[in-house]
């Protein structure tokens, strides 16, 4: 008995220190971004903000400043971009798992290949073929190199591979199409998957800084991290207002796991399973 209670304390304590560690930073950024500049770097540092006020909040928003068009077009791009690529991996997936046709498991096979293949690598291909499309500085340079994932695709197909076979027939024999048999049936069995799946999307691309880094050089097309990442360029830039802008960034991606967290559970213990 006192051992399964020294475990349980140490289990708990541990949990509580990798909270802890995981809450401490966020807290400090919002805390600094309430700051005045000048005492950002005060010694002991503060864990409240005595001397806060919203003034490096509102100068991101005042006068010339384009910090609400970079947040739009973050949210634009991934936004959009999240519903092209779930739609595209889900009907790839799909098509992979549930359907027989010629050159089926090379193509698979090519697939998986290209993930081994560094991201960095494909970057001056990517951008040569955005630029003679005529893509540069536009939303469709940002969006469309995103919503190929070979990851995406096999994430579905694994869910969707497991689906019975009997649930598609009968909805056959029920006069339902193809689309329909994915629409009205598929989808709806894999909302977790799908959560899983965007959760991923927007980790990866909302703080992605090289590709529109690369693609934008007009300001009102630049995303959050580029714009963040420039803010020093414009001079009157405090650190209170990039804490600020820091800490806003944050935000979106808090949102999309509060509101998905059920379903990502659910899909992360779902592959756990039937790993």
């Amino acid at each position: 008995m006192k051992t399964s209670r020294t475990r349980t304390v140490v289990k708990h304590v541990l949990l509580a220190a990798t909270a802890l560690g995981i809450v401490l930073p966020v807290w400090l950024l919002l805390v600094s971004s309430f700051r005045q500049t000048t005492n950002l770097l005060a010694y002991p540092p503060k864990f409240w903000p005595d001397d806060g006020s919203w003034a490096n909040y509102l100068a991101l928003f005042e006068g010339s400043s384009r910090f609400g068009r970079w947040f739009a077009n973050s949210v634009i791009v991934c936004g959009v971009g999240a519903v092209f690529m779930l739609l595209v991996s889900s009907m790839s997936g799909y098509a992979f798992a549930k359907r027989e046709f010629a050159g089926k498991r090379p193509m698979i096979a090519v697939m998986l290949a290209t993930t081994m293949i560094p991201g960095i690598v494909t970057i001056i291909p990517s951008f040569l073929i955005v630029d003679r499309l005529g893509w540069t500085n536009s939303y469709w340079g940002l969006i469309v190199p995103t919503i190929p994932s070979a990851f995406g695709v096999f994430l579905m197909m694994q869910f969707i591979r497991v689906l019975p076979g009997e649930l598609l027939e009968s909805a056959k024999l029920d006069g339902c199409g193809e689309y329909g048999l994915f629409f009205r049936i598929v989808l709806p069995v894999i909302q977790s998957s799908l959560a899983v799946l965007t959760i991923f999307y927007f980790i990866l691309n909302w703080g992605n800084l090289l590709w529109p880094l690369i693609i934008t050089t007009e300001e009102k097309m630049k995303t959050l991290p580029v714009g963040i990442a420039g803010m020093r360029s414009f001079g009157q830039v405090t650190s209170g207002e990039m804490m600020a802008a820091t800490f806003l960034s944050f935000i979106p991606l808090f949102v999309v796991f509060l509101f998905a967290r059920e379903r990502f559970i659910e899909g992360v213990t779902a592959g756990a399973v039937k790993g």
